[in-house]
């Protein structure tokens, strides 16, 4: 490497779950290390929330030229995804975690536009269940509650529906661009069929299967944090 023109290291952007929201990386945010750069990105709340509209606006938004690595939470996983392709340059690496390729069969996420968690205010029992675990703190429920009360139930509804309608074709496969999948094995929104499919769908990928509920990040981020700086080692992208 010419030591006049050194890599810089990327920064690490979060894509957030289904909420869209940043509010929920707060457990990630205490165990970055220090040096490192990062953005926690939140999804508009208006307009169509397909994935290609998605991405179009995270294109605009986002400024071009700047490495990044792509660190994407559920339903952001396919969002990376296209994104790494519209600007395959600016991207060093994808993390994918508890996400998916297709839309998953489970019954909680198919009936989500005829019953939404969201509608109301939701169940102590049903979030833990669906998305954080029976374990989970009251203060980490409250935030994830207050977290979902905060997006218009019309919003959810479009992602929703966007997720229903995935088809594992329709991402692309990025074989230049390292990537890991980071699995929650205790995940009872999104079934181990839909994770295997991931897997398969990029076999080039590293695989870690971490015990955790859906939301991985705020519940594990400890290791997360640990396998995505082994990740980066692995493939010799800077830290800083």
């Amino acid at each position: 490497m010419d030591s006049a023109h050194p890599i810089s290291p990327p920064i690490w952007t979060f894509l957030p779950g289904l909420h869209g929201s940043d509010q929920l990386f707060d457990a990630v945010k205490s165990v970055l290390p220090t040096d490192v750069s990062a953005e926690f990105l939140e999804l508009p709340t208006s307009g169509k929330q397909d994935y290609t509209t998605l991405t179009e606006w995270l294109d605009q938004h986002l400024e071009h030229g700047r490495k990044r690595i792509y660190i994407a939470e559920s339903f952001s996983g396919p969002l990376s995804l296209r994104l790494a392709s519209l600007r395959p340059d600016d991207c060093a690496g994808i993390i994918l975690a508890a996400s998916f390729c297709d839309a998953p069969l489970n019954p909680g996420i198919a009936m989500l536009p005829l019953r939404p968690l969201f509608m109301v205010k939701p169940s102590r029992t049903t979030l833990r269940h669906f998305l954080i675990g029976d374990d989970a703190t009251d203060a980490d429920l409250a935030q994830l509650r207050s977290t979902i009360q905060k997006i218009p139930s019309g919003t959810l509804a479009k992602r929703v529906r966007t997720i229903l309608n995935l088809e594992e074709d329709d991402n692309p496969r990025l074989p230049k661009i390292p990537m890991m999948i980071l699995q929650a094995q205790s995940d009872n929104l999104v079934p181990w069929e839909a994770q295997t499919r991931l897997v398969s769908c990029y076999p080039k990928a590293t695989v870690h299967w971490i015990e955790a509920p859906h939301l991985i990040l705020q519940r594990e981020p400890e290791q997360c944090v640990q396998h995505i700086l082994a990740f980066l080692d692995e493939n010799m992208i800077p830290l800083s």
